[in-house]
């Protein structure tokens, strides 16, 4: 539902950080729910720094499928070895 806001924003580069930041807020959200594939897409168009904090552990996670931090709650935690 929240596809159509993130594609408008991305119309801004402004907006990137925003749009990483929502979608990070939505996978650990308690109400969050990620389509993993759309988010990863959303995810891969930002211009954003390879240093940007929490971007490996998303960019993990959604590539693994996972849809938010509840349904997966040990998943967030496996993607940080892998992404140091």
């Amino acid at each position: 539902m929240k596809e159509l806001t993130y594609r408008t924003a991305m119309r801004l580069p402004a907006l990137y950080s925003a749009v990483f930041h929502g979608l990070l807020a939505s996978f650990h959200d308690v109400y969050g729910d990620l389509e993993p594939a759309s988010a990863l897409a959303l995810l891969d168009q930002l211009d954003l720094s390879a240093n940007t904090q929490h971007l490996a552990e998303l960019r993990h996670v959604l590539a693994a499928g996972h849809k938010n931090h509840y349904r997966s709650p040990g998943a967030w935690g496996d993607a940080l070895p892998s992404c140091s």
